[in-house]
């Protein structure tokens, strides 16, 4: 892919209890990390680690100080899918071939966070790069760098009773997804940007980013029903998960108490009720 970027690194879902949270995801299958916190910020977070990419669970818990517009987000949109991470192996070249193609993106940033491990607290560290985005809200889309991967991941963390592989789709509803095709073919090169009449597909590594209008959602999602109006536009609907035994997969969730519906295609398909605001599917790897 052009500017180094190597696919998705982590999507993050914006959740109102962090604790809460962590309880409904492994009642969906999931193995979730040790608790991580965001130093000098009042935000902390779980995270769902598979092979080649994560989901982060991420939530107040110190409301006294900065959230970095978590707080306000929760309030308007309710919780959902926030935003993704891309993931590039060289963020110096990434920020230098982005800004040749005038994508403008923003200074190199320093992150540091604390992974509280029962041998003792770690402190893995990131790069990330922050662009002026199309289609997502702003500060929704970024490249982060891992300096410390392996702080971060255990193979018993990638371990999880729904078989899940790895994260295959996102969903944005858009106004006008024609509108994208320049930006995001600039970003992911043309090769991977694929347009039909009604969607804009961008493939990023194994994952698939699909904007759609609102009008021609029951494309993707036949029979679907979603009481409530949406947030104002554009909003992150849905992720798909990949995994390894779709039928391992429904045995488990009926097992736990999961409800979830069948739809045409195979799928597994999951209320937002269920969540934290995501529309939620499996699917086979």
């Amino acid at each position: 892919m052009p500017h180094n970027i190597t696919g998705l690194d982590h999507v993050l879902i914006g959740v109102a209890d962090l604790e809460k949270a962590k309880d409904i995801y492994e009642k969906l299958g999931f193995t979730i990390t040790p608790r991580g916190s965001h130093i000098g910020w009042g935000t902390a977070n779980y995270c769902i680690m598979f092979g080649q990419d994560y989901i982060e669970l991420l939530g107040i818990v110190h409301p006294d100080k900065e959230s970095n517009g978590l707080d306000a987000l929760l309030a308007e949109r309710g919780e959902g899918l926030l935003g993704m991470a891309l993931a590039s192996d060289h963020p110096e070249k990434t920020r230098s071939s982005l800004a040749e193609s005038n994508l403008n993106p923003g200074d190199l940033l320093d992150l540091k966070r604390k992974l509280e491990l029962p041998e003792g607290d770690v402190i893995p560290e990131f790069k990330l790069i922050r662009l002026p985005t199309e289609g997502v809200s702003e500060r929704s889309l970024f490249i982060c760098h891992h300096l410390t991967p392996e702080l971060i991941r255990r193979p018993e963390w990638e371990n999880h009773k729904n078989g899940t592989d790895h994260i295959k789709s996102i969903v944005i509803l858009v106004e006008d997804p024609k509108s994208l095709k320049d930006y995001y073919t600039r970003l992911c090169g043309t090769l991977n940007v694929t347009l039909t009449d009604a969607t804009l597909s961008v493939r990023v590594g194994r994952l698939t980013m699909i904007f759609v209008a609102d009008s021609d959602l029951d494309l993707l999602f036949p029979g679907l029903t979603i009481s409530g109006d949406w947030p104002d536009l554009p909003y992150i609907i849905a992720m798909t998960l990949a995994t390894e035994d779709l039928g391992k997969t429904g045995s488990y969730l009926g097992e736990a108490g999961v409800r979830y519906q069948k739809v045409a295609n195979g799928s597994l398909r999951i209320s937002p009720d269920q969540t934290c605001g995501v529309l939620l599917e499996f699917t086979e790897a």
